[in-house]
């Protein structure tokens, strides 16, 4: 896992917070694939930096965690 790009998702979220982010949107916004953006999602979650926030329909969103 490349830790620029995780520092380039939190930093994504960190710019839109209070808001929150779907895979796709934190995908277009760092310039991965949707799949790629997903599983470094998924460490950031199991890290405890980021959280989901809310679900619409089949979307899972995501904010910073602690914010």
């Amino acid at each position: 896992m490349s830790k620029e790009i995780k520092e380039k998702i939190i930093k994504e979220l960190e710019k839109v917070f209070p808001c929150d982010l779907s895979i796709t949107e934190i995908a277009e916004k760092v310039g991965i694939s949707d799949i790629t953006a997903s599983k470094y999602v998924s460490v950031l979650q199991a890290e405890g930096k980021i959280e989901v926030s809310r679900k619409i329909g089949n979307a899972i969103m995501y904010k910073v965690r602690g914010k």
